[in-house]
């Protein structure tokens, strides 16, 4: 286990795959909310790690980082992955985000933008609204989760731990609800100017089509891969086809 230490001191969790070898890109693979990298991306890192060198982090309060801050705070957070690189001495890099790591990726982007080469946004929700935020609230409640979707609790629980699932679940309402006022407006995609992949499955029940498709044209350099067969959750992608594309996306 290999951590980085944020202000606050709360501990971060952070993984590298790829070796030493310095002419290799680099490639943040970033989890979604209430994911961890102790099960999403997995399938993908051997293969990349051929071609990239690869950073995996656990998200603020998520899989075995802490959070010592009382809610979770997506600016925060976007500190600790910039905090990250620059104890890693990473000035430039690829990002691959799922859902909420995408947007991440995103906000990384505009505040950095020589940092990030290119960013790949899978299953990521943009556009939040009073109505979608309500809808997620109620379904982010620990006590309904636990009954109505057991399976998910019990991941949820060998992810973050018997008491913190609870704990980050309501965090995690909290976030999705400051999105609506305080998250990025469209007007500022203007700012993302590097190649955006946006990258959703045919069956996702988060975000539309027509929302992904929305974004990418929003975008400066943005474009559009959608996935045959393919619902929210991550462990839904095929390797094929979003490997290949990563592997002829993350170029310089």
């Amino acid at each position: 286990m290999t951590t980085w230490t944020a202000s606050d001191g709360s501990q971060i969790n952070f993984e590298q795959y790829g070796g030493s070898d310095t002419n290799k890109p680099n490639l943040l693979l970033l989890p979604g909310l209430l994911g961890a990298i102790s099960s999403q991306w997995r399938p993908f890192l051997k293969p990349l790690s051929e071609k990239y060198r690869l950073l995996l982090v656990d998200l603020r309060g998520h899989g075995r980082s802490q959070n010592n801050a009382p809610t979770l705070d997506i600016n925060q957070m976007l500190g600790d992955i910039s905090g990250l690189l620059d104890q890693l001495h990473i000035e430039r890099l690829h990002i691959a985000g799922y859902s909420l790591g995408g947007y991440l990726g995103l906000l990384l982007a505009i505040n950095q933008p020589r940092r990030v080469a290119t960013l790949l946004m899978h299953a990521s929700k943009f556009y939040w609204t009073a109505d979608s935020a309500a809808k997620m609230r109620q379904q982010l409640d620990p006590d309904v989760m636990a009954q109505k979707v057991p399976t998910y609790a019990d991941q949820l629980v060998q992810e973050h731990g018997g008491r913190q699932w609870r704990i980050l679940v309501r965090q995690a309402a909290e976030l999705t609800a400051s999105l609506v006022d305080g998250g990025l407006s469209e007007r500022q995609l203007k700012n993302a100017q590097l190649p955006v992949l946006v990258s959703v499955g045919d069956r996702d029940e988060l975000v539309p089509l027509p929302e992904a498709y929305r974004l990418s044209r929003a975008l400066p350099q943005g474009s559009m891969l959608v996935l045959p067969n393919t619902r929210h959750p991550l462990q839904t992608v095929q390797l094929v086809p979003l490997l290949p594309m990563m592997q002829s996306f993350h170029t310089e």
